[in-house]
């Protein structure tokens, strides 16, 4: 019976080529669009799985309070803490601590005199491996932090730092201005790991045996255990507990130890600062959205939930193209349903006929889904920054998803057809009728009628979230962000020489400003750069304020808009007593612009160790986002000395070949700087990497958008095609009495004008609502223009018009005696 049902299948697919091949490829279209989709949920929702105690890991973390409550959280936590919870408490199986220090580290292969700075690094405890997924490659994982001047290196970082040559037993030379003091340390490469996968928080290129730096730390247990701020380094530090133990305990211990660290410097208690210690499970790092725990890159299961809903929704529309597609075709099968059902066969085995041409067709979509995967995996790997490969898709849980997704796009697109096409009475079919019936046709026009809602909302959400991307991108900071490149110069170069380098790039006519500041935009992770001051002449408060400490150039070179007063002068002695606000700043003090410019400010709490010192009030710039434009501007001023470490040196190149003009820079920053490496980047960059969750969003959002227009372009012509077949006769008899194809092709295309229309007058609505709630999660958010839904509609409009066009044609210039041969 079952070789009978396929077998008749294969008849009917070779029989109508075209109808096959549409229903196939619109299914296949859906199908790997939800592989795709539920390859990076899976993806997701598996982050860090892969570390061997994933589920009894927690990280220490704790937050600072200041005396006005702002809040900052850190990743990180003093070593003590860490060896106090391994002494005292027997639930604490496993622990371990790693150093990652801001800024990047100079890895320096004298031998063939490469030189590399990344903050790809972590400086890690031995024995590290028991608590972290590490898959050595190369090397004796029991020996490889034997010596304490060792290291080891990842598949990228080898070829990073070596090329092709064997890392294996090399000597770098590490130098970092905070860990090694500026001084330079030789280690051994002693293995090669292979490359954390993309979903693990952890996934440094460079880890280093942290014990290489007692050569060059006075007291390297004051440094590893100290119970004090000013002498304890914070790391990040692991636990692994015994299974469902209570965490709590542990959390009142880390407090009590806090508070200790906390009485005991006085200056923390005299500012009126806290501290809170807490524990995160590292099953849930990724989506921690109080703490960011790697450079930023977030995960958000709201994003999920909607990447999700968007799958089933584009599966949902793919099935109903075939449904419709299947009774377009109805009376062309109608006869046979007759015949069978004459010579005995039951409805459910008629049924079962179709169900069986339905898991044909969705088990060829399959193996046509697959080939499109394979095809496109890469491009939607840079889409989705993953690292997909085939073998992904032979993960036991992504075979489980698209096992379940084969079974109900077979059961969804069968069921329809079965159970109607399988009601046919056998009288009337071999009479020529068909039952029509107002509710099968009305359903069939709700079909149609959901994949235009969806394609709606899909497409209008898309254009407003480019739209959002867009506003955030041409911010002021980044109005020239691909022209404006960023060179690291702190903790690599000595400050005393960039006058000379500033003047050596200058000589370049091309090259009109060249500056120095923090490294912006502020990406989240960053810490808080701001300073304490005071506006004696206007109140006598305590201001917490953001600060950026610049080079007497910064406003020229990132065109900041005046309101009031002047810019920096570098041949004004003065200026370098000066300071510029922001009108966050200006609202702030509640003053008159005339009576803040020209007044004194006095800054408490100096980021450079200068101790107080008094500034005057001469410019006001207009508000620019330095941070994300999640948070909203707060006050701001520029300081005209530059950080004592935070130091970017930024060159505006001009329009055009930016790789001959870089090649330029790095050889003049090598005549000055000798032995130093040369690190650089764009600022568009950073903000690509601020808004790198918004980016993938946007990204996406233009595949799925494509994607239902092209499947819903299909059940458009689904729908075309059943209507034209349904309306033969009626078409033949309107032509005799003298209707003109215009007017044929007009009743036509009524018909899927009124469709549009409803789903327009349901989706907008929708559109709107879920747009609105999603750029609610902006301070700074786009207007949600009306221009947006008409060209949108306008849009979906003219694909369905020329969707339609082939069959209204021929329906309409078909010969009325061929129609009505019949009657």
């Amino acid at each position: 019976m079952i070789r009978n049902y396929l077998l008749i299948a294969l008849r009917n697919f070779k029989r109508q080529k075209l109808f096959a091949v549409l229903n196939m490829f619109g299914l296949a279209l859906g199908l790997a669009c939800a592989i795709l989709i539920f390859l990076y949920i899976s993806d997701e929702l598996q982050y860090d799985t892969m570390h061997p105690y994933h589920e009894d890991t927690y990280r220490i973390g704790c937050t600072f309070t200041n005396a006005s409550g702002q809040e900052f959280d850190n990743t990180v936590a003093p070593g003590y803490w860490l060896k106090q919870l391994k002494e005292t408490r027997s639930e604490v199986t496993h622990g371990i601590r790693i150093d990652n220090i801001g800024y990047p580290t100079s890895f320096h292969h004298k031998a063939s005199d490469k030189i590399i700075l990344t903050e790809e690094v972590r400086w890690a405890e031995p024995g590290f491996d028991a608590v972290l997924a590490f898959d050595l490659l190369k090397g004796n994982k029991d020996k490889m932090f034997e010596d304490y001047n060792t290291l080891v290196i990842s598949e990228t970082g080898a070829k990073k730092l070596f090329n092709e040559l064997d890392p294996i037993g090399q000597v770098v030379s590490i130098k970092h201005n905070w860990a090694t003091d500026g001084k330079e340390i030789d280690v051994v490469v002693t293995g090669i790991y292979k490359d954390f996968p993309s979903n693990s928080h952890f996934k440094p290129q460079y880890i280093i045996n942290v014990n290489a730096l007692r050569s060059v730390r006075n007291n390297f247990t004051v440094y590893m255990e100290g119970t004090s701020f000013r002498e304890a380094e914070f790391f990040e530090s692991y636990i692994v507990v015994k299974h469902s133990s209570d965490i709590k305990p542990l959390e009142k211990d880390l407090q009590m130890w806090g508070n200790q660290m906390a009485q005991a410097d006085s200056g923390f208690v005299a500012g009126g600062w806290k501290l809170k210690p807490f524990l995160a499970k590292m099953s849930g790092l990724h989506f921690d959205q109080k703490n960011l725990w790697e450079n930023g890159i977030r995960g958000d299961k709201k994003y999920l939930a909607i990447f999700s809903s968007v799958a089933i929704l584009i599966l949902v529309i793919a099935c109903i193209n075939y449904m419709n597609l299947a009774t377009a075709r109805s009376a062309r099968r109608a006869k046979e349903v007759g015949l069978r059902k004459s010579l005995g066969s039951r409805r459910s085995e008629i049924a079962w006929q179709f169900f069986s041409e339905s898991i044909l067709m969705t088990a060829g979509s399959l193996i046509l889904a697959v080939l499109l995967v394979i095809i496109f995996l890469q491009p939607f790997n840079q889409l989705a920054h993953k690292s997909f490969t085939v073998a992904s898709l032979l993960n036991p849980f992504m075979l489980l998803i698209v096992g379940v997704i084969v079974m109900f796009m077979a059961f969804v697109s069968g069921s329809y057809p079965a159970l109607y096409l399988s009601g046919f009475r056998p009288v009337e079919v071999l009479k020529g009728k068909v039952i029509k019936g107002a509710g099968a046709e009305l359903f069939r026009k709700g079909l149609v009628t959901i994949q235009y809602t969806v394609s709606l909302v899909l497409i209008i959400s898309t254009f407003i979230v480019i739209r959002q991307m867009e506003h955030m991108q041409n911010t002021k900071l980044n109005a020239q962000g691909s022209q404006l490149l960023s060179i690291r110069y702190g903790g690599t170069a000595p400050q005393d020489k960039f006058a000379a380098f500033k003047q050596a790039i200058l000589q370049d006519k091309d090259i009109e400003h060249v500056t120095m500041a923090n490294h912006l935009p502020r990406l989240n992770y960053f810490g808080w750069i701001g300073t304490t001051l005071k506006f004696p002449e206007l109140h006598d408060k305590d201001l917490q304020w953001n600060q950026l400490n610049i080079d007497f150039d910064f406003a020229k070179t990132y065109q900041l808009e005046f309101i009031a007063g002047r810019d920096f002068d570098a041949a004004n002695v003065a200026d370098s007593s000066s300071m510029i606000i922001n009108e966050a700043a200006v609202k702030a003090l509640q003053q008159p612009l005339e009576k803040i410019i020209g007044s004194s400010v006095m800054e408490v709490d100096d980021n450079n160790g200068n101790g107080n010192r008094t500034y005057k009030v001469i410019g006001v710039v207009k508000d620019f986002p330095f941070r994300s434009m999640h948070q909203p501007i707060e006050p701001l001023v520029l300081n005209p000395h530059v950080h004592f470490i935070d130091r970017i040196a930024y060159i505006k190149l001009p329009a055009g070949n930016f790789q001959e003009k870089i090649k330029s820079i790095e050889k003049k920053w090598k005549e000055i700087f000798p032995g130093v490496g040369f690190d650089y980047w764009f600022v568009s960059d950073e903000f690509n990497r601020m808004y790198l969750a918004e980016s993938r969003v946007s990204s996406l959002a233009k595949s799925f958008a494509v994607l239902a227009i092209i499947i819903t372009a299909l059940g458009v012509f689904g729908l075309a095609s059943y209507t034209a077949e349904q309306k033969t006769k009626e078409v033949g008899i309107r032509k005799v009495l003298g209707a003109a194809v215009r007017q044929v092709v007009t009743m036509f295309v009524w018909v899927f004008v009124k469709i549009f229309l409803v789903a327009a007058i349901i989706a907008i609505p929708i559109a709107y609502f879920l747009a609105d709630r999603w750029l609610n999660d902006f301070a700074y958010r786009s207007m949600i223009s009306p221009f947006i839904f008409l060209i949108s509609l306008l849009g979906l409009l003219a694909v369905t018009l020329v969707t339609v066009s082939y069959e209204t044609w021929k329906a309409a210039r078909a010969n009325p005696v061929n129609s009505l041969r019949s009657e």
